[in-house]
């Protein structure tokens, strides 16, 4: 019974009496277009022990549906600290990224008809400089995916974010273009019928 409980890689390290280092994702802007299926991706791997989402808004309720899912990573909805004005803490923000061994961030908004790239930057990259100023303080030494669009604008931000904060690590920064291609194919193979 115990055995059908765990992972394979759980019961294979139970049987061997070796005890294996869980990982823990956080997915940062988790209440998104993106976010939502990326956390689900994530909660149903076999390879992640807990999936921390964070979002602004609705992320306690995307937790909640996602703990529906009969696999056994953990899964926790946080907030930005809520009641205080000005904000003192984000301990939301603390929660999700404490102990995370990947942080992705899909966090920002959409580019919208009208909205330029420098639009879209100037929007999306404070939004990724404060996200990764937290990944510094509470995770340094995790391995950042950045999804946030325009991604050659943001991922540059992030860099120089843990660059200053001393925890810079090119080999644990990388920017997620998998999207943009796959948008770019169906936009071309929609063109081309």
């Amino acid at each position: 019974m115990l055995r059908s409980a765990l992972s394979a890689r759980g019961a294979a390290s139970f049987a061997a009496g070796v005890r294996f280092k869980s990982t823990k994702v956080a997915v940062l802007g988790a209440a998104g277009g993106i976010g939502q299926p990326l956390a689900l991706l994530c909660k149903l791997s076999e390879h992640i022990d807990e999936v921390a989402c964070y979002d602004v808004v609705g992320t306690p309720g995307v937790a909640a549906d996602l703990s529906h899912c009969p696999t056994p990573a953990k899964i926790t909805g946080n907030l930005p600290a809520a009641g205080t004005w000005p904000p003192s803490h984000d301990a939301g923000l603390e929660a999700a990224l404490t102990g995370a061994d990947v942080v992705v961030i899909p966090a920002g908004v959409p580019r919208k008809p009208g909205m330029t790239r420098d639009d879209l930057f100037n929007t999306n990259a404070g939004i990724v400089k404060t996200l990764v100023e937290g990944c510094a303080k509470f995770c340094p030494d995790a391995t950042l995916a950045i999804i946030s669009n325009p991604v050659n604008s943001t991922v540059p931000i992030a860099a120089e974010v843990l660059k200053k904060a001393g925890v810079y690590n090119p080999k644990k920064v990388c920017g997620v273009t998998t999207l943009d291609v796959c948008r770019a194919n169906t936009f071309l193979a929609a063109n081309q019928g």
